[in-house]
């Protein structure tokens, strides 16, 4: 999914002589005429700017892709069926999994029957990220290196091929942060911007879910983040008169057939362009019909319904007693609390209240703020709130965006005053993102912080063991390294798959 970079060359700052200040917009403002004895250094200047504008990105993608592709954590659990579906995909042009029903490990688990042909039970669009991979494993295998995918899949053994893709998924989201935080941060010179927004795009990469879930198997949540990036971008283009209104249709209809739960974000952002936009609502749904055209025809070919399986067990939500529990352990327990796990995401509270104080909280950003609480309130709903096998509150991954996106006007805050005015904010914020890098860390390397969920107690059959401050998921990783009992396997490459969880608890 393309992502246009219109913010142009970085303009000079006040105290670069070559020219004047940057626009509001990132465009620079009017140059030197050529005739002008500055008009050689002017143009060497858009040059070097110009190679910047792609430069940037492109590091922080290979750097971002090659810490996730590196971590050695796996988490293999709804993704089970994920790269046997993409072989399908590429093999028999089809998602349906009969022709390796014979080499599937586990038979039966994360799939579905309709008419007589074993289907995949979660979302498979998100195998669609991973079908490069295998056309590219397929290839390497006909030249004579590695195994192929079949093999891997006859084997059990695909997880490489899962964190691969994710990987990339995770990297190119975080390149997307960083085009949102350029367009919407507002210091100067642009160079300045630049440098603050790639600190977003890593703080949102290293110190928050997307590293220790999304890029570590193939959940939805990787492809439904980026999905979610690209719409808030073309959304804050399309505003600005620029185009987009088309591809935030098509971004928000492909984030709905990888997760159904985005429907709350393309209700409200739908919502925004029905009475604020009418005259391009047409573009949003044109845009939104290609994907979702795809999803209902593979649907009826396949499961014989317009919506699969996973998107119509509306028996799942059933608000109970156990609501107000899960409302409370989604935010603050020690093993799904996203306060607890990331409290960075304070910075996006402290966002709307300055952004409201400037006056700028446009319906735009209230239908942004307002998928927040409704989102809580739907996951909290859920039978099944505590997300299973998950390192932390894995059912928030897919907002990340949003959360990053209403985060930046305290970001800019912070950065248009002198920090020393403000010590104890920056001290609370400089410990609330050591605290996250370091719980993050955790769950993207080490063994036992994915263990939990399974010993000492099955989390699936004691949930309330999420509220277990004597054992918080959140440090098990650290407790396994100090006290063992086999911190030697702590950081050995999906650990969980080749040499289980301890037998002994950890102490003390």
């Amino acid at each position: 999914m393309p992502v246009l970079e219109d913010e142009g060359p970085p303009g000079p700052g006040p105290d670069d002589r070559e020219g004047s200040v940057a626009t509001a917009g990132g465009g620079p403002a009017q140059a030197p005429a050529d005739g002008d004895g500055d008009g050689g250094r002017w143009r060497a200047f858009r040059r070097r700017a110009g190679r910047w504008t792609w430069v940037m990105p492109a590091a922080l993608f290979c750097f971002v892709f090659a810490v996730d592709e590196v971590s050695p954590n796996g988490m293999t659990a709804d993704s089970l069926r994920a790269i046997p579906t993409a072989v399908s995909m590429v093999y028999w042009r089809t998602i349906s999994l009969d022709h390796l029903k014979g080499y599937l490990t586990l038979p039966g688990v994360d799939e579905v029957t309709s008419h007589g042909h074993v289907y995949p039970i979660f979302p498979w669009a998100t195998s669609l990220f991973a079908v490069p991979w295998v056309v590219a494993d397929a290839a390497l295998h006909k030249l004579g290196f590695g195994a192929g995918p079949l093999a891997l899949v006859r084997t059990g053994d695909d997880w490489d091929l899962q964190v691969i893709s994710m990987a990339a998924v995770v990297a190119a989201t975080s390149v997307v942060i960083f085009h949102l935080a350029v367009r919407v941060l507002s210091m100067a010179p642009m160079r300045r911007r630049r440098r603050w927004a790639l600190g977003v795009a890593l703080v949102f990469a290293f110190a928050t879910p997307a590293w220790s879930t999304a890029s570590r198997s193939m959940w939805e949540h990787g492809p439904s983040m980026l999905c979610l990036s690209v719409a808030l971008l073309y959304a804050l283009r399309a505003q600005a008169g620029q185009r987009g209104w088309t591809g935030m249709g098509v971004a928000l209809g492909l984030a709905y057939t990888i997760r159904p739960t985005d429907a709350l974000v393309v209700m409200a952002l739908g919502l925004w362009v029905l009475i604020w936009y009418r005259k391009h609502l047409w573009k949003v749904v044109v845009g939104a019909a290609v994907p979702l055209t795809v999803f209902v025809a593979v649907n009826l070919a396949t499961y014989h319904q317009v919506l699969p399986p996973y998107f119509s067990q509306g028996g799942q939500f059933s608000v109970s007693w156990t609501f107000l529990d899960a409302l409370a352990a989604n935010l603050v327990s020690p093993a799904r609390g996203l306060l607890i796990f990331v409290p960075l995401v304070v910075l996006s509270v402290v966002g709307v209240v300055v952004q409201y104080r400037r006056g700028a909280m446009t319906p735009f950003w209230w239908a942004v703020a307002a998928v927040l609480p409704a989102h809580l309130i739907v996951i909290s709903a859920f039978a099944n709130w505590w997300a299973g096998d998950a390192f932390g509150p894995r059912f928030f991954t897919d907002l990340l965006p949003l959360f990053v996106l209403l985060a930046l006007p305290a970001v800019d805050h912070l950065a248009e005053h002198r920090f020393e005015r403000q010590a104890l904010v920056v001290g609370l914020v400089c410990a609330a993102l050591v605290w996250s890098l370091g719980v993050e860390v955790q769950g993207a390397t080490l063994r036992s912080s994915w263990c939990w969920n399974a010993e000492p107690v099955n989390v699936d059959l004691h949930p309330n063991n999420v509220w277990n401050w004597a054992d918080p998921q959140f440090a098990r990783g650290i407790r396994a390294i100090v006290f063992g009992p086999d911190r030697g396997t702590e950081l050995l490459r999906d650990g969980v798959q080749a040499v289980g969880c301890p037998v002994e608890p950890v102490r003390p």
